[in-house]
């Protein structure tokens, strides 16, 4: 009879970290792109088979009760290499026979926050607009302390980690014990990876839009421009045609960036034709006026220029003045509001 637990070297009183931790380092051991051996392959499905069956409570008390063959009929196949990169979502592949069981692969990062329910150690992996946005691979080794007989020990494990196009800031992946052996709570913290994302001088980015900020002249806002935007996939000719008024945006369609999709193969630059696979590019324009304007200037624009016919009266003449900025005095009257507001509810 097959023996499950002997296949992971546990014992059958194991707690399910037990099973996870054993699976983890056999399968680590056995994978079929890392290990050459012969029998690679088949033990490597054997451990994602009892793995898969002692984690799961029904079919271990169906095991432990009448055997492996009272349930071996029932189980369907699962698919090891699946298994493995759903647990660890590590790929060795192309790394060769000389891979070494200190370098790991992995080939994605989720977008879904973390869960700090263990110790953790935290590595920020930095990544420009630009790596972003093409996709890349990066490496590094990460120091920590590894538990060795009553103490602990220095080791240096390398990673590399392809990062997909349109990933983001904080996207991260979880390595269960991949941090520092802490003695005094004898545990392993787990390894975060997170990206942190360096600004760009040229582009904020929100979601999967991109903003980029413009000077425009009054005469270009009221006769139409081409701006000639340096965009991260190649030169752009942006040709606006209508009037632009201060304080609005306007929108390029798909030239954001390139929006994550699961199935995307990771770095390879190619999508699947459809226009989602973008968000937008946002110009938020700014007209640039002129500081003064001569006498003759002022009668032309008065000519050609729409003005109001403004009722006049025999009142004191007085002089205006600049005083601020509107955004400005709006976020005076809004703050001021939130200060009654939060006094209110005090008292």
């Amino acid at each position: 009879m097959k023996d499950l637990y002997k296949i992971l070297g546990i014992d059958k009183s194991c707690n399910e970290n037990d099973i996870k931790k054993a699976y983890k380092k056999l399968a680590f051991q056995y994978h079929p792109d890392k290990n050459k051996s012969s029998d690679a392959q088949s033990k490597f499905r054997e451990i994602s088979e009892a793995y898969d069956i002692l984690m799961n409570t029904d079919k271990r008390r169906m095991y432990d009760n009448f055997g492996y063959d009272s349930i071996s009929g029932d189980i369907p196949q699962i698919n090891p290499l699946d298994l493995f990169q759903s647990l660890f979502n590590v790929d060795f592949t192309g790394l060769g026979e000389n891979m070494h069981s200190n370098i790991f692969v992995f080939s994605d990062l989720s977008s879904s926050p973390f869960i700090n329910t263990n110790p953790v150690m935290k590595y920020n992996l930095e990544c420009s607009l630009e790596d972003l946005y093409h996709g890349t691979q990066k490496e590094f080794s990460i120091h920590h302390n590894v538990k060795k007989n009553d103490g602990f020990a220095k080791k240096s494990t390398k990673y590399i980690i392809n990062i997909k196009r349109g990933s983001k800031n904080g996207d991260n992946i979880v390595v269960k014990d991949g941090g520092n052996y802490i003695p005094e709570m004898n545990t392993t913290e787990d390894l975060v990876i997170q990206i942190v994302e360096k600004e760009n001088p040229r582009y904020k980015r929100k979601d999967n839009d991109l903003y980029i900020k413009e000077d425009i002249t009054l005469c270009e806002a009221l006769t139409g421009i081409d701006i000639f935007v340096d965009h991260l996939d190649g030169p752009l000719n942006v040709k606006i045609n209508q009037i632009v008024k201060p304080n609005q945006m306007f929108q390029v369609f798909n030239k954001g960036m390139p929006i994550k999709h699961d199935n995307q193969s990771l770095g390879d630059g190619t999508s699947n034709g459809s226009d989602k696979d973008y968000g937008n590019l946002i110009l938020d324009l700014n007209i640039v006026f002129p500081e003064s304007l001569g006498e003759k200037q002022k009668e032309y624009l008065k000519k050609i220029l729409i003005h109001l016919d403004r009722k006049k009266n025999d009142g004191k003449l007085v002089e205006a003045y600049y005083y601020k900025e509107k955004d400005e005095v709006l976020k005076e009257f809004i703050q001021e509001d939130e200060d009654f507001s939060q006094g209110c509810i005090q008292q």
